[in-house]
């Protein structure tokens, strides 16, 4: 007995309906290993101390990782320049600094790099004219001749814009209770000694996390 031209395409759909279950199945099983993989990997989001009291966080290690292999855990490239902060600000003085303006949620991301004040010098005598911002922070493009070697140096400190609204209870949360406290209108500053974390909570202004190493101490 032969079939009609219906049951063939019943039979059709049939079999398409099948696949479709199957690809359906197969998608949802690959999306769940793959968040699982995120959520247990280095690279995530996370903050600790090694063995040898080095502080990780986003995956970068301060004092070991350098900006090549800290872009390579943020996936994202970045915009260094030298910097000069205004006496009187807690970064005073000349600094060089790698911005992330947006990782993966947004979240923006500051490196500071391990440079004497020699290499400092040198850098800035062959950096572009000062651009000023109105918070009077000064900044100077690198020369190019200067990027490479930038690749390869260190990261000491790491500060976390993060898109998402941070309060002191949810710090409180993850780090235990705060070392220090200030309180200055509606700015507070806390401290967290075990994690190098110090952490500027203003309700005006998205929060600012500043992670270094806690054994060590740096201009």
């Amino acid at each position: 007995m032969h079939e009609t031209p219906q049951h063939k395409n019943h039979s059709i759909d049939r079999l398409a309906l099948k696949i479709l279950a199957v690809v359906l199945v197969v998608t949802a099983l690959i999306f769940l290993w793959s968040r699982s993989q995120y959520h247990s990997s280095p690279q995530t989001p996370d903050t600790w101390l090694d063995q040898d009291g080095h502080l990780h966080v986003l995956g970068i290690v301060l004092d070991q990782s350098t900006l090549r292999e800290a872009e390579t855990a943020l996936q994202s490239r970045s915009d260094t320049a030298l910097y000069i902060y205004p006496v009187g600000s807690e970064k005073a003085g000349l600094k060089l600094e790698s911005y992330f303006p947006s990782i993966a949620d947004h979240t923006q991301v500051i490196l500071r790099l391990a440079a004497d004040d020699a290499l400092l010098k040198a850098m800035e005598s062959r950096a572009s004219l000062p651009h000023e911002y109105p918070n009077k922070v000064l900044r100077m493009n690198l020369a190019p001749t200067d990027l490479p070697d930038v690749q390869r140096l260190r990261v000491i400190e790491l500060t976390l814009v993060p898109s998402a609204t941070i309060t002191a209870d949810m710090l409180a949360a993850r780090f235990g209770q705060p070392d220090g406290r200030q309180q200055t209108g509606d700015t507070m500053k806390l401290q967290f000694n075990k994690v190098g974390l110090s952490a500027t909570l203003d309700k005006d202004n998205p929060a600012m996390l500043h992670f270094t190493n806690p054994a060590q101490r740096r201009n």
